[in-house]
Parts: C-alpha cells; structure tokens; sequence
C-alpha cells in the first residue's frame, strides 16, 4: 500500500527560538531591498567596466535606492531572468513571514519552488512575447538570458507555443506549491466549504434586512395614519407576524475556549491574610480555656507551649519564564485532532482546551447518533497523529457531554506544597485533618480529608511519585497538628524512607523496620482501638469527634444553667468549669438525661480506666505492603482488615503504599475496606485494575501525574502531585523536633528496639497468641503428636499461623525439629 503523502505545510520544527525570528526578518529586509533596486533601476547607474553600460559617463549621483551595488544587481537579474526577476523579493518576502508566523522550517524544497516559479515565468514572457518592446532595460527581452534560452530558439520550434506554456505552466504551478505548501484540493476543500457559509450569511444579512425594513414601513405607517383604529390594529398584527417569524438562521458553534490552569501562579505573601499558625493558636487557646480545670492530658500539658512550623521553611520554586500557553500551537494540535477523527469518518467540533500542569486536555464534541466508544478506540491513532508519547481518553468527561482527549505536555509545572497549604480550602476549610494532594487539569487546588476518607492507598511503579506524595501528606500534617493533636506510626520496611521523621515528637512508636515487627504495631493500634471503644462506652460517645467536644457541650450547657439562674451563676459557673454534676433539673447531654437531685442517682460505675479529656488522632503509615505481605500475609491482612473496618470512629486511619500492585498485595480484604486510592504511572492495564478497578493508571506519563478516587468518587480525577523537597522535610522535621522529643505510648527497650513485653508479652506475643497457643498444647497432649496439618484441622487455622503456633513450640522446648513430613517429636510429658 502507497503511504499518504505528507503535507508540506507540516514541515514545522519542534522549537521557535529567537534565530528564526532573525532569520525571519532578515528575509524580509532582504527583499524589500532587492524590490527597491529593481524599481529604482537605471542604466546610467552602471558602471563603465559593466558590459550592461549604455553611457560612457554615469551618473555623478546614483539614482538606484540602494546604490551601485543595487545597480548592479538589478542590472544583471533583469539581463538574465527579465520581469521575472519582481518574483524573488515577493518569494523572499512569504518565507519571511511565514517564519516569523509559524515554525516552518526552510528546505532546500522551498528555494527549489523559487527557481521554479522565476524560470517558468521567464520562459513564458519570452514565449508570448510580454514586454519585449524597445526598452534598454531590457536587453534580452521580458524573459531575459534564462527565457531567451527555455522559452525560445529550438524549444519554441520543437513544442510550439501551446506545448510550452503547459509544460512551463505546470512547473509554475509546481513552484507555488513547493513555496506556499498549499495543496490544490485542499484549496478547492475549503473554497468550497467557505463558499455556502458566504451564501448562507448573505442569506440570513438579506432576511433579516427585509425584516427590518418591514418593520419601519409598519412604524411608519402607525405614525402616518393614527386615527384609523382597523390599520393600526392589522399593522400591529403585521409587526406581531414579522417579529414571531423564524428565520432560517444558521449560527456556527463559538470558538474554543483555551484555559490556562498555570498561567495565574501568584505566590506573594498577603498581609492582611492571618497564617496558618496563628489561626491554629487562637483555636489552640479556645480550648484550652474551656476545657475542665486539670483535666488537660500528660501530652497536651507537655506540649502547652508548641507552634506549628512556619509555611516559611517551604520554598518557591524558582521561575522557569514558562507564561503562558501557545495558544497557536493548542490550536494546531487540536485541529490535528479533529482531522484524524474526520478521516475516520468520525466528525466532531473542537471544544475547550484545558492546560495543566502534566497535561492538556483537548475536548471534542461528537455529533448526535456517534457512539463515543468509537473514539475510545482510536487512541493509538491519535497517538501517532499527534505524535504523543502516551494518550488518554476520557469518553466522556464526568459531567459533560465532550470527549476529553489529555495528551502529556512538553515542560511539565511543578506544583509546589507550599501553594497547596496557603490555600484557603487547607487553611479554612471543612476538611477535620486536611491533606494537601495537588492540582487538577483545571488547575483546581485539591485538599483531601484523611478523616472522610477513612483509609487511603497509594499505589504505583518506582519512581512514580509515591513517596513525594506520602511526604507531601506527612508535611500538611506537620504544619496542621500539634503532637498532642495527632499521632503517627510509621512502617517502613526499606528503612531509608522514614528515617527523616526519627525524632517527631508525633511519633506514639518509633518508626518500625523489621517486617517481623510490623505486626506488633499494628496489634498495638488494634488494642488501642479497642481501649477507645470502651472509653466511649463508658462516656456514653458514639466515635471520636463526640468524645473530644463532650466536655465543651457539657460545659456550655453548665453556662446556660447559670444564665437561667441568677443566684446560683456562681455555683454553676464553678460546674462548668470542675465537671460536678450538681444541677437542679434533669438535661440532655449527648444524647441522654443525666440524673438531678429530685431524682435518683445512678449506680456508680467502676473507673477501670482512665479517661483522658481529649485524644488525639493517630495516623498509621505503611510505606511498603509488599514486605509486609512476604513475612506473614495472613496476619498482616488480618491486623489491616481489623483496622480499616472499624477504626475509623476511634480517630485512627490507616494509609498504605506500595510499589508492587499485584492481586496478592493488594487482596480484595484490603481493597474492600480502603475505598479511597491514589495510583500513580503502572507498568500495566493489569495493575491500573488491581488498584483502581479500572484501566487508566498505565497511560499517565510519570513524576507525579496520578489518578486520585476521592472518597465517594465514581471517577478518578487526573491531578498533578504536589513536590516538596529533602531540604523543606529537614527544616520542617527540625522546627518539630527543636520543640520536644517523642513520647512513646509504649515501652522500648534501648538495647534492642523491642517493645514492651508488657504490651505485647513474652516473644512479642499478644494476649490472643496466647490464648491460642493453650489452645494447640491441648490439641498436642490429646493427639499425642504435633504438626502444622493437625492444627489446622482441629483449630481451623490458617498456614501461617498454625505454622507460627508450631515454631513457638519448639522455640519453648516442647516439640523438636522438623524432619520432612513426619510429626514434630513431643519433648516434654503433656501428661
């Protein structure tokens, strides 16, 4: 099959740097020198050492515009080329526009177009005899040396006239093109389609003139005669037809509208607008004043005095001179676009066009009865057109009726943490623990609420983003939260990731490295959990929130009591203020009616545990799942199920990472409880499905470009990931650490790192271990042999951990080692 040809128009370079305006420009000047010498020519200019002299004396001034050497070259073109010489300026004039106008890129095609168009021109003035008069300008007649040559002598007498104005008349029109690049069908294309849009305007310009007309005859006619009551009312029922009438008017869709979403980046600091850290304070202070006296936590206590990181350790980065958009070239792309859609006799009309920061979406407009699914499957034709790297296509685009057709740009615009945290959505918004994410294609700041989501997963190849974005989110948290306000626990198994956040005083654990030890932790956030849930029973709260604002509710109601009461404000003030429950009429609070004194008291309830006033969120990080997964997959799930399915009314959400997204990292368990995901660039549809649910994470182009599913979402959105750099970690880490050290919830032993055995018990076993483990030594006394098949079957356990169960035996002496597929040897009498 013959390939199609390439239009010449086409021949565009990748880059327009500033040579080509000077080349541009230089054309330009060139030929309107070149045009003056010509119109300015005179034989006398010449010298007398020029065989083209008629005088023996020249001019003592020279009359040519550009002087002798314009003489000369006047002179000399009109002696060999003729008139045809008034072609070269005019050429040089186009390829100087058109390089200043466009990218085109000067081919040797284009001078060859030049000489083809002065040569045929030549020969067809000498074969028709155009101004070949008398004048001494002209030596050799309108075609000159180069005419006299191809358009006369042997060549007139072997083709004649008519054989030689079509052969030189074809290689004219062979010129144009090669200089212009215009293609005659298309010209005749687009004649043709403009033709019936004049007719169709000239049309609708001549109705709507007669209508016009019409209506100042009848005008008119009302002001002429206004005492004859039948014409004035039929006139009326005239203007009343002509202004109901419709015509047949044809308006054509509005142009494209181009958004810029980077061309508005203004970081100056405003200083009429409070900073984050002293919004913070003020609440701060608020609650603390209305919290019950000495009630305040042993971390609030210690952290009274803490401030929040100042936005001013992150930076800007600095500008790259990237303004705005080349609208021209979006255009150009666009339209690209809409032809190779048409040339699969797809027809669309041109939409908007979206600039992001990654990528620009291009919008198309399918007409009526067109499946969009037609245009889904031409991504890779697109591609090639467009000579994209990757292509997306969105069919549609959630809440329009356009095809959004995102294509990855050439100079991609960071988006910088520090915008993300100045927004007013961070600062001020509804979100309970805001994180900063980044920014959409429309350039629209996206915050995310860890609180709503309740769990996130973060998921892409290496080098991705990833952990810039898990950075990102730990960096909103810092310059949000006081430690005493939010807790971390930090998992990392490739150990370099976390070790930056060593020292947060926010840290409730030391950050974990071993995966074998990965487990205890999240045990110790399952009984914290837990441990939650019974203090809210026993406060009588439904979840968190309810928890930490029941001192305020009761002490508002407190201050209400004394406003009703004139007497007893004091007595009441002082209730609100020490939580004594002594009112004298029953009242709801949370939802129940507490006790008065003309009733009965309840019965006391037994303080088996200390109730704080408020607790903090804890936020636990797991940096890289495929680690975790590979030491004990079945406890692991286990522990991140128990978590994400209930903790999230315990003020504790999980977010998970991993670079491997595989169905056995990421089982169904785990994806079913964390409906909030971010992916970032995959190696595959396969991966894009494991984590999403749907294909699209293999088409992003890398570096931070992600699809995020926001909580309750149908779709993802395509955003580009907020950067924040090693050094704004360390200054915001150190602003942190400068103000106290960690305080861990649990005991660690120095030497080894472990935890407490108080908390987990012997061999960082927990109380359910342990109960299990009485388990399997009843089932080994009464079977007289050990094996991990025989605990699975009489317990009902899982491989991992019934084979945990026999290597715990035999760690305590009770069973011996293993020997292929027999039965452990029992090494103690079980009685």
């Amino acid at each position: 099959m013959a390939r199609p040809r390439k239009s010449r128009a086409r021949s565009t370079q990748d880059s327009h740097g500033p040579l080509d305006d000077v080349v541009g420009v230089l054309l330009i000047v060139a030929s309107i020198m070149y045009l003056l010498a010509l119109m300015s020519y005179d034989l006398r200019d010449l010298p007398e050492w020029s065989h083209l002299s008629t005088s023996d004396v020249p001019n003592a001034v020279t009359k040519n515009f550009m002087g002798r050497i314009g003489a000369l070259l006047a002179g000399y073109s009109l002696f060999f080329m003729g008139m045809a010489t008034y072609l070269v300026p005019f050429s040089l004039a186009w390829l100087g526009v058109a390089k200043l106008n466009s990218k085109v890129r000067l081919a040797s095609h284009h001078w060859i177009g030049v000489a083809l168009l002065v040569v045929s021109s030549a020969a067809l003035m000498e074969a028709h005899g155009w101004f070949s008069g008398d004048d001494d300008s002209l030596p050799l007649g309108g075609g000159g040396g180069i005419g006299y040559l191809l358009g006369g002598g042997v060549f007139s007498t072997l083709l004649g006239t008519g054989g030689l104005t079509m052969i030189h008349g074809a290689a004219y029109l062979g010129g144009v093109l090669l200089v212009t690049g215009l293609h005659p069908l298309e010209m005749i294309r687009e004649i043709r389609e403009t033709i019936p849009k004049w007719i169709a305007e000239w049309e609708v310009k001549r109705e709507e003139a007669a209508r016009q007309r019409e209506l100042a005859m009848i005008a008119a006619e009302e002001a002429r005669e206004p005492s004859k009551p039948k014409r004035t009312a039929k006139a009326k029922k005239k203007a009343n037809e002509a202004e109901a009438m419709e015509l047949p008017l044809k308006f054509e869709s509005p142009p494209p509208k181009i958004i810029d979403a980077n061309a508005v980046r203004a970081h100056a600091s405003n200083a009429d607008k409070p900073r984050l850290s002293e919004v913070w304070e003020k609440k701060r202070a608020q609650k603390m004043e209305q919290a019950p006296h000495g009630s305040l936590g042993s971390l609030t206590v210690m952290f009274k005095n803490y401030k929040l990181p100042a936005l001013d350790l992150l930076d800007w980065p600095e500008d790259d001179g990237g303004g705005a958009a080349d609208q021209g070239e979006l255009m150009a792309v666009q339209n690209t676009i809409v032809r190779t859609l048409s040339s699969f006799g797809i027809k669309v009309e041109p939409g908007d066009i979206t600039r992001g920061p990654a990528i620009t979406r291009y919008e198309v407009r399918p007409e009526d009865g067109l499946r969009v699914s037609r245009i889904a499957a031409l991504d890779a034709d697109l591609a090639r057109a467009t000579c994209a790297e990757r292509i997306n296509i969105l069919a549609p685009i959630p809440g329009k009726d356009t095809v959004g057709i995102e294509l990855a740009n050439t100079d991609k615009v960071i988006v910088p943490v520090r915008e993300l945290l100045e927004d007013d959505l961070f600062q001020n918004g509804k979100a309970r623990i805001p994180v900063a994410l980044g920014k959409d294609v429309y350039g629209k700041t996206i915050i995310g609420d860890l609180a709503s989501m309740p769990h996130l997963l973060v998921a892409g190849a290496t080098g991705s983003g990833k952990s810039v974005c898990i950075n990102c989110i730990i960096t909103s948290l810092l310059c949000r939260f006081a430690p005493d306000e939010l807790r971390f626990i930090m998992i990392d198994p490739k150990v370099v990731e976390m070790q930056n956040y060593a020292d947060l005083p926010h840290l409730a654990l030391p950050v974990v490295t071993d995966p074998k030890k990965a487990l205890m932790a999240l045990r110790w956030v399952v009984k914290e959990m837990e441990n939650r849930y019974q203090v809210f029973a026993q406060e009588g709260c439904r979840n968190f929130d309810a928890f930490n604002s029941r001192n305020r509710k009761r002490a508002a109601a407190a201050l209400a009591l004394a406003e009703e009461k004139g007497d007893d404000a004091e007595v009441s003030a002082s209730f609100a203020a020490d939580l004594d429950v002594d009112p004298d009429e029953p009242r709801m609070i949370d939802g129940e009616e507490e006790w008065t004194s003309d009733a009965a008291p309840p019965a006391p309830k037994t303080q088996e545990l200390v109730i704080p006033d408020t607790m903090p969120y804890i936020v636990v990080i797991i940096d890289e799942l495929a680690d975790l997964m590979q030491t004990a997959p079945a406890d692991i799930e286990v522990a991140i199920a128990r978590i994400t399915q209930m903790a999230r009314a315990a003020g504790i959400h999980l977010i998970v990472a991993t670079q491997t997204p595989r169905a056995d990292v990421i089982t169904g368990v785990i994806k079913a409880n964390i409906p909030t995901r971010i992916a970032f660039q995959v190696a595959s549809a396969l991966d894009s499905r494991v984590i999403l649910d749907r294909k699209g994470a293999e088409n992003l182009v890398g570096k931070g470009d992600m699809l995020y599913v926001p909580p309750g979402g149908s779709s993802p959105i395509r955003s580009q990931g907020a950067l924040v750099t090693d050094e704004e970690i360390h200054g915001v880490v150190t602003c942190c650490v400068e103000q106290g050290k960690p305080v861990y919830d649990v005991a660690v032993n120095d030497d080894t790192g472990d935890f407490g055995d108080d908390e987990f018990g012997e061999e960082g076993m927990s109380s359910e271990e342990e109960e299990l483990l009485e388990k399997c030594l009843e089932v080994i006394r009464q079977e007289k042999k050990a094996s991990t098949s025989l605990l699975q079957r009489r317990l009902r356990l899982g491989y991992g951990r019934a084979a945990r169960m026999i290597d715990l035996l035999e760690d305590r002496g009770v069973i011996g080692p293993g020997d292929g597929a027999k039965a452990r040897e029992i090494l103690v009498d079980m009685g």
